[in-house]
Formats: C-alpha cells, sequence, structure tokens
C-alpha cells in the first residue's frame, strides 16, 4: 500500500486544477485520493499533533507566570538585603515617597532590561524561523504597536511586581533598620 505520492508541477498556478483531475482518478473506489499542496499537506501532518496554538500559549503563560514570580522575588529580595542602605538614605533627608519611587523605578527597569532584550531577540529570530521552516510555522513579524504594548506590559507588570517591596522600604522605620530588627 502506497501513503502518499508527491507529484512535482511545472506551473505551481495549475495545482488545484491538477489536484481535481488527480482525486477524479479514484472517486468512488476503495481507495480515494486527497490531494493537496505541500503547505496543506505540512499542516494536517502538524495538527495531528494536537492544537499546537493552544499548547504554545500554555507553555508560554507559564514561562510568563514564572517570570513574575522571579522579579516578585528578585525585588524582595532586594529589599531586604538593602535595609541598612534604605535606612541611611532616610536618615539623610530622603522621604517615604522617594524610597518607594526608587525602588518601584529599579523594579520597573529590571523588567524592561529584560523586555527589551528578550524583544529584540524575538525580533530578529521570527523571521529568521519562518524562512528556515520552509513556511511550515509563519510568525508574524514584530512591529512598532507590538513593542508599545510589550513596554507598556512591562511597565505595568514592573510596577505590580514592584509595589509590595516598594512599600516595605517606604515603611520602613530608621531605628529598626539600623538596629537590624
Amino acid at each position: 500500500e502506497v501513503g502518499w505520492y508527491v507529484v512535482q508541477l511545472s506551473d505551481p498556478n495549475q495545482a488545484d486544477a491538477i489536484a481535481q483531475q488527480i482525486d477524479a482518478l479514484s472517486a468512488n473506489s476503495a481507495h480515494e485520493t486527497k490531494t493537496q499542496t505541500a503547505n496543506a499537506f505540512n499542516a494536517s501532518f502538524a495538527k495531528q499533533i494536537g492544537n499546537i496554538g493552544l499548547i504554545v500559549e500554555a507553555i508560554m503563560a507559564a514561562v510568563f507566570f514564572t517570570l513574575i514570580l522571579l522579579t516578585g522575588n528578585t525585588m524582595a529580595q532586594a529589599v531586604r538585603e538593602r535595609i541598612p542602605e534604605l535606612a541611611v538614605l532616610k536618615t539623610i533627608g530622603f522621604t517615604n515617597r522617594s524610597v518607594l519611587g526608587l525602588v518601584l523605578a529599579e523594579s520597573i527597569l529590571l523588567l524592561l532590561i529584560g523586555g527589551v532584550i528578550g524583544m529584540a531577540i524575538a525580533s530578529a529570530l521570527a523571521p529568521a524561523l519562518t524562512k528556515g521552516s520552509g513556511g511550515m510555522v509563519r510568525l508574524p513579524p514584530i512591529g512598532a504597536e507590538n513593542w508599545i504594548q510589550g513596554i507598556v506590559l512591562m511597565i505595568v507588570i514592573g510596577a505590580l511586581v514592584g509595589a509590595l517591596p516598594a512599600l516595605r522600604g517606604m515603611r520602613l522605620k530608621i531605628v529598626d533598620a539600623l538596629a537590624g530588627r
């Protein structure tokens, strides 16, 4: 038994007409054919694995959630390690709001650095991956709208993740911090 035949056409614009002629040869037989282009065949083959889009989205959601946890943990640890430094800043005249702003700015900057590097790598690799896969994987280009949306999300997530450590730094009591309590 034969799994599939590969037919190479001299004129790709005739693909639909030739596919119909090939399918007509075996119409109403015990072994009907289903003729399709290489791209359609690759897409149907990939669909046999499962909903690849859903799988990729689930993996990206897990990665995204992990990154948020890691960033939050990094900021909490950074504030914990710098309690004496924050106390000194307050001692020399920094207000609670300025300490809050410094910690939030650090959190946002941390996310912006990582996010911009990640988006730059994705911008460079997406066209190469699309070209390298022969059209099987088609990734849209990352344009200005994606960059703006990404940077806004980085700022919002940085502010959310840094909020608790920043509030801890703001509420810090100078005497307790310098005493090591």
